[in-house]
């Protein structure tokens, strides 16, 4: 019986050790990338604006030629929506658009399996060139207090930023391809 408690003290005292190390990291993750694009601000804006073209660059749509792609009525404005379901059940989300200004478009991202996390896409001219402009796409997740989500948090920034660099290319290529004439 001895033996017992003293497991059951033990036990507890290393998950109030952890709980308290875990209230130490911080309750938000921020995570960004950035990309540069050969074209004006102002052609990259109106494509980015659009949720009706995201299918072709959103990384989480793209790696699954399956999903299930859905769109609000109105395409181009806040309130604007993408949302998919990916043939692997994991893979699925929406994105919302939710205020735009003149160069920046704000975002929730509804992920499945993940906290929602507010997002930006910034579109910046180029110091160098007016043909060329930077995308930068930025996600600031909220977690919760549990430790083990906390702990998670400092691994965010290497789960999904290869996420955004590939959506960001996918991205780039899709603006940068050149135009068929018939």
């Amino acid at each position: 019986m001895r033996f017992v408690k003293m497991f059951v003290f033990s036990l507890a005292g290393l998950f109030l050790v952890v709980s308290i190390i875990g209230l130490l990291i911080p309750g938000s993750v921020k995570i960004s990338r950035a990309v540069q694009i050969d074209a004006a601000p102002d052609s990259v804006l109106m494509a980015l604006k659009d949720v009706q073209h995201w299918n072709e660059w959103l990384p989480w749509i793209v790696a699954d030629s399956g999903a299930i792609v859905q769109f609000s009525a109105v395409t181009n404005e806040p309130g604007a929506f993408v949302r998919w379901q990916g043939m692997d059940e994991k893979n699925a989300g929406t994105i919302t658009i939710t205020a735009i200004d003149t160069q920046t478009i704000y975002v929730l991202h509804q992920l499945k399996g993940m906290n929602d996390a507010k997002g930006i896409f910034r579109v910046v001219s180029s110091t160098q060139s007016n043909s060329q402009t930077e995308v930068q796409w930025l996600m600031d997740y909220q977690l919760k207090w549990y430790p083990w989500e906390r702990f998670l948090g400092i691994f965010m920034d290497h789960m999904l930023g290869p996420v955004l660099d590939q959506g960001l290319q996918n991205f780039k290529n899709s603006v940068e391809k050149p135009v068929l004439s018939s």
